[in-house]
């Protein structure tokens, strides 16, 4: 009995001494290894458990209760020495006495039992010799643990499951983390299950969830497990790009920083050998153009991306030799990547030029000079990369029309290429105008049925057919007519409304000439601004628009509904003629010109706070 009580203060003693500092565990660790080689195993295990009592009553996690737990779990799982035979048996016997206490009613007992329980099996290498029984006993008593009513129970639990979710035959287990990942209430423990499960088809579309968690730290452990255990080619498209639109555009700056390192480090530099047109690539960007745009504005940000010596996008205007495959009018094809990549990287130039050049101006003496300089640096590379001149770009878009609806989206990002050219000469200038007339002119898209009826393609309400390409159209149209739009296009406008006046248009021809007047509406402060030009606004109303809408043809109807919505808008009051036509249209129209009508009606009433709103 002396001799149990001697052994047991020994133990006691290298514990106490263990709680105090890190620097001497690997000295007690074979001082105890000793220990236990020298005493028989009936005498050094209740001698053990008698001395390590304490820690079980002590429900808190303070730095010397760590340090002793961490010593324990490293002594148990140690198997370095000559009796590795006993060291297997001590361990199996110590894991049958911790699963009784994680069964105990007492919440210290239970508490402290798991969390030995977790640090052990982290710790144990995977040649220790440990009954299957007992394997069994621990993975039940620790699913069982998965519902305690402590959270950080509960995160043990999930700590010690977590070496066993890796093997590929416990697929119950897997199951398990990923329904208790959707109903747990714990932060905390939340993330730890997702840190811990394994890559998978299963299990991606759990962490994948778990970047819309409300905590920004689970948030946080999603990306961090996304980026070290789901290379970029084992993720669908579309997982890539939900995964980048949540991240990127987090409200939390720890998630979005987290979320680039793994854009930054794994999927560019690792999965793409650091080529951003790779990266693009693998995010179809054709499909998910916002996407796209988001990651090029952070890597350019960070100043990832740098334009390899002599590449430009003048480069696309020699034929690559031997092939014709990709060229159109001496002028080499861009691919959906290309053009976004070119389209982004020179408006980051432009803005950074435009930012430097501002601080410069606000700035004197030295400090003004190096923002000049770096002003001018970035201009001078804007213009080595883009099109020599605004022929040369034109070209450039022109081929990319022509080669049709395969390069539309090229065509729309070479549009939109143009808001960073220089059209203030009047030469460049004048063959921009005669292009951006040539894109308001080009009439939309038809295909012919079986019957020999047209069938327009896209909307039937924008220019080109898309909104999209409107969009970029009159973008381009601002730019080439400074002070001018509203001039430029009521001309074309006009030019276009003389079949409909006339009366020989057909519906494709009313509603190409509506397209243009929806993005000239669209495009203006105020209906005053058309006085003087080729239409003026009475001129629109009752000689377009009014007519448009007393069409039979459905989709001119709906395009005119459209149209007197937004001339409604541009009036300080909405005028009596638009509201009565917009009230007969919403009675007596098919169901997609009521429904236009019925929002043309809700809208009319706040068109100035609207206009606020939304930043027109």
């Amino acid at each position: 009995m002396a001799e149990d009580h001697r052994l047991a203060r020994q133990l006691a003693d290298i514990l106490d001494e263990c709680r105090h500092s890190h620097a001497v565990h690997p000295r007690k660790l074979k001082e105890l290894a000793a220990l236990r080689s020298s005493e028989s195993p009936v005498r050094f295990f209740p001698s053990f458990i008698r001395a390590l009592n304490p820690l079980f009553c002590f429900p808190r996690r303070t730095p010397s209760s760590e340090r002793v737990v961490r010593f324990v779990s490293t002594f148990v799982a140690r198997r370095g020495g000559g009796d590795v035979s006993g060291a297997d048996a001590f361990l199996e016997e110590f894991l049958r006495f911790l699963l009784i206490g994680a069964n105990a009613s007492h919440r210290s007992t239970r508490f402290r039992s798991c969390h030995i329980i977790s640090e052990i099996i982290m710790r144990l290498p995977d040649d220790a010799e440990v009954s299957d029984e007992v394997w069994d006993d621990v993975i039940e008593n620790m699913k069982q643990r998965l519902d305690d009513k402590v959270a950080t129970i509960r995160g043990f639990a999930v700590c010690a499951l977590s070496r066993f979710a890796c093997d590929g035959e416990n697929t119950d287990i897997i199951e398990l983390l990923t329904k208790n990942l959707s109903q747990e209430q714990n932060a905390g423990v939340r993330k730890l299950i997702v840190l811990s499960l394994p890559a998978s088809n299963v299990t991606s579309s759990s962490v994948v969830c778990s970047t819309l968690d409300v905590s920004e730290l689970v948030r946080k452990a999603a990306y961090s497990v996304l980026s070290c255990k789901f290379p970029l080619q084992s993720l669908s498209i579309k997982l890539r790009t939900a995964i980048l639109q949540r991240g990127l555009s987090d409200r939390s700056p720890l998630v979005v920083r987290e979320c680039f390192k793994m854009l930054k480090e794994e999927w560019l530099v690792k999965c793409c050998g650091q080529d951003p047109l790779d990266l693009l690539r693998c995010l179809d960007v054709e499909t998910y153009e916002s996407i796209g745009e988001a990651v090029m504005d952070a890597l350019l940000k960070d100043g990832v991306v740098q334009i390899p010596e002599g590449q430009s996008i003048r480069n696309h205007f020699s034929k690559p030799d031997g092939s014709e495959e990709n060229c159109l009018s001496g002028v080499k094809l861009m691919g959906p990547e290309e053009s976004l990549y070119w389209r982004t990287l020179c408006k980051h130039l432009q803005d950074e030029a435009h930012v430097k050049g501002s601080d410069a101006a606000n700035t004197s003496g030295t400090e003004a000079m190096v923002y000049a300089s770096e002003a001018t640096e970035k201009n001078d590379l804007l213009d080595a990369v883009l099109p020599e001149t605004v022929s040369d770009y034109v070209d450039l878009v022109r081929a990319h029309i022509l080669a049709g609806s395969t390069h539309r989206f090229a065509s729309r990002q070479l549009l939109m290429l143009g808001a960073n050219l220089d059209f203030s000469d009047s030469i460049h200038r004048k063959v921009a105008s005669s292009f951006v007339q040539e894109l308001l002119l080009r009439p939309l898209e038809c295909e012919v049925d079986g019957s020999g009826n047209k069938i327009v393609i896209g909307d039937g309400i924008s220019v080109g057919g898309d909104r999209d390409w409107a969009m970029a159209v009159a973008g381009l149209a601002k730019k080439v007519y400074v002070g001018e739009f509203e001039v430029a296009l009521s001309s074309v406008l006009k030019e276009l409304a003389q079949p409909c006046r006339e009366r020989s248009a057909d519906f494709v021809q009313w509603l190409h000439c509506l397209a243009v007047a929806a993005l000239l509406l669209e495009n203006i402060e105020s209906l005053r601004h058309l006085k003087g030009t080729a239409m003026e606004s009475g001129e629109l109303l009752h000689s377009l628009l009014l007519p448009a809408a007393k069409q039979v043809h459905h989709d001119v109807q709906r395009a005119a509904t459209r149209c007197l919505s937004l001339y409604g808008l541009l009036q300080r009051r909405p005028g009596e003629d638009v509201v009565k036509q917009l009230r007969l249209l919403f009675v007596t129209g098919p169901v997609p010109v009521r429904i236009m009508a019925s929002k043309a009606l809700l809208i009319l009433p706040h068109g100035m706070i609207l206009k606020k709103l939304i930043g027109r």
